[in-house]
């Protein structure tokens, strides 16, 4: 599914958010978690994940590029989703 185009400038470190508790069922929760972009350039710092959710942080990007960011997780009950969304650099 894809969930939105975020524009961030190539200095920045931001944070971005990937909420899970509307789709979980009670007493599952996020067992793992692959994150892929699609091209060189933008690059993940690091990540938290919690039951329900994912922290990815994000930085760097080349200015007019957007890219894809590929987000797959499993669950403690065995379901697999995917999620993508967008990141647009844009120098302002």
């Amino acid at each position: 599914m894809s969930l939105a185009t975020f524009t961030k400038q190539p200095i920045e470190k931001l944070d971005y958010d990937v909420l899970y508790d509307d789709w979980l069922t009670p007493g599952d929760g996020l067992k793992s978690v692959e994150l892929k972009i699609d091209k060189p350039g933008l690059t993940l710092t690091h990540q938290n994940v919690s039951t329900f959710a994912l922290k990815a942080w994000l930085a760097g990007g080349e200015n007019g590029v957007t890219y894809k960011v590929t987000v797959t997780v499993e669950t403690d009950d065995g379901r697999i989703k995917q999620d993508e969304f967008k990141i647009k650099v844009k120098e302002q």
